[in-house]
């Protein structure tokens, strides 16, 4: 399982995944047998709160910041902060005010979300651009090994991987085979640097995830930390209940 979804990895087409690594558990199953835990991976927008993903800009649950639920007076999420209404420009969706011309979970109307592989363009879904679409999925024809220079072709036998966009032995142009795919790992956001490495929200320069103006690296995800009640003013640093973070403080 977890190789086939790897190799869907260059395409974006997993969306959502929750592995359960494998490790050494006591081979009868007695009480020294180890229990697992499911690693969260989230959607770029999305930020891990306990079991779930939250998009902390609008989820009425998880306002500015995980746990933080409107309600009373300011029962709807706007922008990050718990208010009355959604005012001009945004649509109330169950507490949640969005831009339903961009926003992939309602995208056009509040009922109306793009599958995990898509963005939202003025409305309408759509793949991101240098993917197209296969079946539901946007995949990149160039190194996609299930999707190799067009939807359906697969490849396998002696020509296992999809190297710019035809089967092949190996890979080349300085590119790297990762489950199928040849990646650059200098400048792919999906493997920066090595074939698990996934920047989110940022780009991959020279192997490494790096952030727009405004913006920091946390792990392996961008945030702005002056407004990022899991990280405010600083990586890790989350605000208690009842705060929200605002320049970087916790109010």
């Amino acid at each position: 399982m977890i190789v086939s979804c790897a190799s869907l990895i260059a395409s974006t087409s997993c969306g959502r995944v929750a592995f359960d690594f494998p490790g050494d558990p006591t081979p009868d199953g007695g009480a020294d047998a180890t229990v697992f835990t499911p690693v969260l991976s989230c959607a770029a927008d999305e930020t891990a709160c306990d079991t779930s993903c939250a998009v902390l800009d609008s989820d009425p649950q998880n306002c500015g910041k995980c746990g933080a639920r409107c309600d009373g007076a300011t029962p709807v999420c706007r922008r990050g902060a718990c208010a009355a209404d959604c005012g001009s420009g945004l649509t109330n969706c169950s507490g949640a005010c969005v831009d339903t011309s961009t926003d992939r979970a309602h995208c056009s109307s509040c009922t109306a979300a793009c599958p995990a592989s898509d963005v939202c363009v003025n409305g309408k879904c759509a793949c991101p651009s240098g993917k197209e679409r296969c079946g539901p999925s946007c995949v990149s024809l160039e190194s996609d090994p299930l999707n190799c220079g067009a939807c359906g072709v697969r490849c396998d036998g002696a020509t296992p991987v999809c190297n710019l966009g035809q089967c092949s032995a190996t890979c080349t142009n300085g590119r790297n085979a990762c489950a199928g795919a040849c990646v650059d790992l200098k400048f792919d956001t999906e493997h920066c640097g090595d074939c698990f490495s996934v920047c989110t929200n940022g780009a991959c320069t020279r192997g490494a995830c790096v952030c727009s103006a405004g913006q920091i690296l946390c792990g392996k995800r961008c945030v702005d930390t002056t407004k990022d009640g899991n990280n405010c003013g600083i990586c890790g640093r989350g605000c208690p209940k009842s705060t929200v973070c605002s320049d970087g403080e916790c109010t």
